[in-house]
């Protein structure tokens, strides 16, 4: 019979190598925040990749440990603002057709105008 300790460490370390799979909703979650972010929160061997779960958008996260805690996904929040806040400033910058008083970070951005073709005109 194993001592207590031993058997402990020995069921820890076999609980390691199981995957936990998990939805995490992607609202106030950016992509480019979740994919650089995920290692810092659960460690290298954890996975991330967009997913839909009864027609909501998010992650399916994969680690060997715990999931992700609600500070930690209010952290992702956070962040994913600041990052989305700093790319609309950058856009801003980067356009001179854009004033900065319009900041707006869901703002829709022209990237390319075309015509229809074989749309009917009114007369």
């Amino acid at each position: 019979m194993m001592p207590r300790s031993s058997y402990s460490s020995a069921s820890s370390a076999s609980s390691s190598n199981v995957y936990n799979s998990y939805f995490v909703p992607g609202y106030r979650i950016s992509r480019h925040v979740m994919f650089t972010n995920i290692h810092y929160y659960l460690g290298p061997c954890a996975t991330v990749r967009p997913f839909s779960y009864q027609q909501r958008e998010g992650y399916l996260v994969s680690n060997p440990g715990t999931p992700l805690t609600k500070s930690q996904i209010e952290d992702l929040q956070y962040l994913s603002e600041q990052y989305e806040q700093q790319e609309a400033e950058r856009m801003v910058r980067a356009s001179s057709a854009m004033n900065t008083a319009d900041l707006y970070i869901n703002r829709p951005i022209p990237v390319q105008q075309r015509t229809r073709h074989g749309a009917a005109t009114l007369r």
